[in-house]
């Protein structure tokens, strides 16, 4: 039976102050349809950056989730640093723990990571010494030690049993030896950004590496058996695309006469610009359709939706069924972004993949010319007698000299019932220019790389929540890891072995929280 909604929200107001100017926004009970919280936001009217978030369980009135915004006040950051020395950041969350957070005496990990000027804490209960995922709670501290964060973990999860420990598990060096044995070093071009790694430079750059693949394994420490398959841990292969006499030909150069409008079918009589930005290496564009919308009724004025209105009505409306965006790359004119918004919901799929795919290529060349010099072509895993699906999706990683450039790809959907691209998610030609005109050969080879990664590697016990099986339930895993914490207590991944120098490319990464 559900609490009384007055009650909810003098519950709500008591958790933390709510400062008098402040308004209530928005009260409703969420998801729609599946009502399981009370979410209440205040807002003040003077800045609205400056917020309160607090979400209490429907039926038991137990906080959830409490998220403040706003410019910080108290402490200074020196002086909130020496506070924290003293421990008293940790008697804030601890009181604030034990008197919101349910089963708290049994959250025996507490891990706590320092960023800027704010504390995270993370508790969780434990089994033989290993934190139990989704337990417990989040907290997140300001410099003045105010309470800014809190997440209450699992409560809407299916119940899993706190599991025992395994009465015996497959010894180490059994699961290390499977490990390395189907391990490999994949020689690959990334993009390094100083923020992220230890590296001399201060200024990103395109490297050539090794990365290990797979870089991760979860293997059950009872069986000694993978927990997923080998796909599970790797992009799936691709294959590059044969050229035609018209591919190895020069291409003419781009005729400017013609608009992007022409060139993908946006008929200015029926759609408008309703607005362009310009970042300096993108100009973004969207169209809308001229026919008025049908007027709505208003919403109550504390519902999600009137609230969704009010805070990101401008950022919506850009996604309104009659929407049309488009990216173009500054430097180089090459179209790098297009979504179509209501392109697949126009009738019964009759198209099979390969009739998609001639019309995905299609696009391509008018779009991106030489692109069989650039892209593969994912396999395709699907099934040849699925469900008729209304959308087909092909992904394209780059390529330069045979050597994969690591995260990038074009995604590229076509309509199975008109033929006609809904969505095209391309790369920067820029990039490709740049990637092309260097040399990417390794010096080292990958034997030599395998063994420097292989010194760093060590195995580790973790506690991991299976959800694929009938009952939810903790399953105990091996987990191969090459990190390590320095002596200011950061936390470092290596994450690749430099294909030239030799060098070790460490990964700026954060506690697990």
């Amino acid at each position: 039976m559900s609490i009384d909604k007055e009650m909810l929200r003098a519950t709500a107001k008591s958790i933390v102050t709510i400062p008098q100017h402040y308004q209530l926004e928005m009260e409703a009970s969420v998801p729609e349809g599946n009502e399981q919280e009370r979410c209440f936001i205040w807002e003040d009217p003077e800045n609205q950056d400056n917020t309160i978030e607090i979400v209490l369980d429907l039926v038991t009135g137990q906080l959830k989730r409490l998220a403040i915004d706003r410019e910080e006040v108290g402490a200074t950051k020196e002086e909130a640093k020496q506070i924290c020395l003293d421990g008293a950041a940790r008697a804030v969350t601890d009181q604030f723990v034990a008197k919101y957070a349910p089963d708290s005496a049994e959250y025996t990990s507490v891990v706590i990571d320092k960023r800027g000027d704010r504390i995270e804490f993370a508790f969780r209960q434990e089994v033989g010494g290993l934190p139990l995922p989704n337990t417990g709670c989040n907290l997140t501290l300001d410099s003045g030690l105010n309470i800014v964060r809190y997440h209450l973990k699992g409560r809407m999860d299916r119940k899993a049993f706190k599991p025992v420990w395994p009465a015996s598990i497959v010894d180490a060096d059994t699961v290390m030896q499977q490990i390395l044995s189907d391990l490999r070093m994949v020689p690959t071009i990334v993009s390094l950004y100083p923020s992220m790694y230890d590296m001399k430079g201060t200024e990103p750059e395109y490297r050539l590496v090794y990365e290990p693949i797979p870089g991760r394994r979860s293997i059950d420490a009872v069986t000694g058996r993978d927990m997923f398959g080998p796909e599970h841990y790797v992009m799936p292969p691709s294959h590059p695309m044969l050229q035609t006499d018209t591919d190895t030909a020069p291409k003419p150069a781009t005729d400017e006469t013609v608009s992007w409008e022409q060139r993908l079918g946006i008929n200015l009589e029926d759609y408008v610009l309703e607005k362009s930005t310009d970042d300096g290496e993108r100009i973004k564009s969207l169209y809308q359709i001229r026919a008025q919308e049908e007027e709505k009724p208003e919403p109550d004025s504390l519902s999600v939706d009137a609230y969704m209105e009010r805070k990101w009505g401008d950022n919506l409306r850009n996604f309104r069924e009659s929407s049309i965006m488009l990216q173009l790359e500054k430097s180089t004119g090459r179209l790098v972004g297009f979504h179509w918004m209501d392109r697949w919901k126009e009738g019964v799929p009759t198209l099979n993949r390969e009739q998609c795919w001639q019309k995905a290529d299609q696009f391509l060349r008018n779009v991106f010319p030489d692109y069989v010099h650039y892209l593969q072509l994912e396999n395709d895993h699907e099934e040849s007698e699925e469900e008729p699906c209304d959308r087909q999706f092909f992904y394209l990683p780059v390529y330069i000299d045979g050597i994969l450039v690591n995260h990038e790809r074009v995604t590229i959907c076509v309509s199975t019932s008109t033929g006609e691209v809904c969505t095209y998610m391309g790369v920067s030609y820029e990039m490709i220019q740049e990637l092309t005109g260097r040399s990417f050969r390794p010096i080292l080879a990958a034997e030599a790389a395998f063994e420097y990664y292989v010194e760093q590697m060590k195995l580790r016990l973790k506690w991991y929540l299976d959800r694929d099986q009938e009952a939810t339930m903790f399953r105990l895993l091996y987990e191969p890891t090459a990190t390590f914490c320095d002596e200011q207590g950061k936390q470092r991944t290596l994450r690749y072995i430099d294909a030239v120098s030799g060098e070790l490319i460490w990964e700026n990464t954060r506690i697990g929280l």
